[in-house]
């Protein structure tokens, strides 16, 4: 029975990995097992030969989690590009109060100084709409050529690292980024090639990141949550449709699914008050 409960502990993991806005480091904190994720990817190799069973099913979860999650997203954002966008959008929204909530409490005022960071976010994700079209999306149709590669080894590698943030998402940095429904049509369609430079890219992403952000959370938590919350905030303007937007049904659906989107992080914050206090 325990070894089912770490399948389906993984695939709410591998679900929310892969869905925008959704983060899966909540989701494994609110599911107690965000320590053991940490330990394993700062390679305690005592840590990980405790934990080896657990490793491997939490893994299958994980991975049949993404692939299940993967195919309905893909079929999605092919058929109703607009609403689905418009719905991460308003999730990636209604997610800004409880990532501010986490980096600035009562007992931890706003520092000045950290600001500079959360500016710098916003600008680094703004940027790229004064200097061009704004940020692009990376075709799904693009053959694997070497610098394709490379970028989405390195989108996989930063997806990878929010990944493990609390309160972050991984896959929305991912579409951020341009490289989101790319990376799912290498999942949903089996692009070998593809799918292994990008599962390069995320586990040096994973190992790394658990390093670092362990460190960055611990000596500069509020300036790193605040980083965070500039580059969401930017890059809003390049999450939503605006040059396929228009008030046709499509449209008027995405408007209504924009504010069911703003009530998902709240929802995911109260289950998981929810499913704290039973396991106490």
């Amino acid at each position: 029975m325990k070894h089912i409960i770490n399948i389906l502990k993984g695939a709410v993991f591998g679900i929310a990995n892969i869905i925008p806005g959704v983060s899966g480091g909540t989701m494994a904190v609110i599911m107690k097992v965000f320590d053991r994720i940490i330990d394993i990817l700062t390679l305690d190799f005592k840590k990980i030969k405790e934990n080896f069973v657990f490793i491997i099913f939490f893994g299958i979860g994980a991975v049949l989690g993404i692939g299940t999650a993967a195919l309905i997203l893909k079929n999605l954002f092919e058929l109703y590009f607009v609403p689905t966008q418009m719905f991460f959008t308003g999730v990636i929204m209604g997610s800004i109060p409880f990532i501010f909530k986490i980096a600035v409490t009562k007992e931890t005022p706003i520092k000045k100084i950290n600001i500079i960071p959360f500016v710098m976010g916003a600008v680094i994700t703004l940027l790229p709409l004064f200097i061009s079209d704004g940020m692009k999306t990376i075709p799904t149709n693009s053959e694997p050529s070497v610098s394709l590669l490379i970028i989405m080894a390195i989108f996989l590698f930063i997806a990878a690292v929010a990944m493990i943030i609390p309160g972050l998402s991984g896959s929305m940095v991912l579409m951020l980024l341009g490289g989101y429904p790319l990376a799912l049509s290498a999942v949903t369609e089996l692009k070998f090639t593809f799918l292994i430079v990008m599962m390069i890219g995320a586990v040096s992403g994973l190992i790394a990141g658990g390093r670092l952000i362990s460190f960055m959370l611990k000596k500069f938590h509020q300036g790193t949550y605040l980083a965070i919350l500039g580059l969401i905030i930017g890059s809003l303007f390049s999450v939503f449709p605006f040059a396929e937007f228009s008030f046709g049904v499509q449209g008027i659906v995405g408007i209504v699914l924009l504010v069911a989107g703003l009530f998902v992080p709240f929802l995911m914050e109260l289950a998981g008050k929810k499913f704290s206090k039973e396991e106490k």
